[in-house]
């Protein structure tokens, strides 16, 4: 395996695995009631059984990477970043809506999602064996769960398109050339 952390990009497309890959899913829908409590609870179990957290409680979390070059290409638009899991946290709901101004782009832009319930988000273990992806679907929300993310079939050929790219995809394709096998 890489030392380098399973790209950013690659990590998204864990939305496209199939439970065969051992793929979990915590889904809530909008009618339900409690619906952040019930999706927080969810994420949460889905993080502790599948092993996102180090014994620190420590995982990368994706954020805007604008927010640490303002120079950013908008093919890349976010970075890994070392996080710890506080004692008191609300990632469905407060952290969702936590306004960070504006993106490149000109839109609002929030820590993990839209606002709160509207959860929009990537998390990695540290050893890039777990992905824990967060997500607004038509009816509901839900955090999905992935081990061993970079041996799917969904993330090896987003990892094999983008080492072959043309020079214009060079950074992405800086990140995934470690993963290709």
């Amino acid at each position: 395996m890489p030392e380098a952390p399973l790209p950013v990009f690659a990590v998204v497309a864990t939305v496209s695995c199939g439970h065969e890959t051992g793929r979990r899913d915590a889904y809530v829908g909008f009618d339900e009631p409690d619906l952040i409590g019930q999706a927080n609870r969810g994420w949460y179990e889905l993080a502790t059984s599948f092993g996102l957290f180090d014994a620190d409680r420590e995982f990368l979390l994706a954020l805007p990477a604008h927010r640490y070059n303002p120079r950013v290409d908008l093919r890349q638009p976010y970075v890994w970043r070392r996080v710890r899991l506080l004692d008191d946290w609300d990632v469905m709901g407060a952290a969702c809506g936590i306004r960070q101004g504006r993106s490149v782009l000109g839109f609002d832009d929030c820590l993990l999602g839209s606002r709160a319930g509207r959860p929009e988000f990537s998390m990695l273990s540290l050893d890039s064996t777990v992905s824990v992806v967060g997500t607004t679907w038509q009816d509901g929300i839900s955090s999905l769960a992935v081990p061993h993310p970079g041996d799917t079939e969904p993330v090896r050929k987003l990892i094999d398109y983008e080492t072959s790219q043309a020079e214009d995809m060079q950074e992405q394709r800086l990140d995934a050339t470690p993963w290709r096998t």
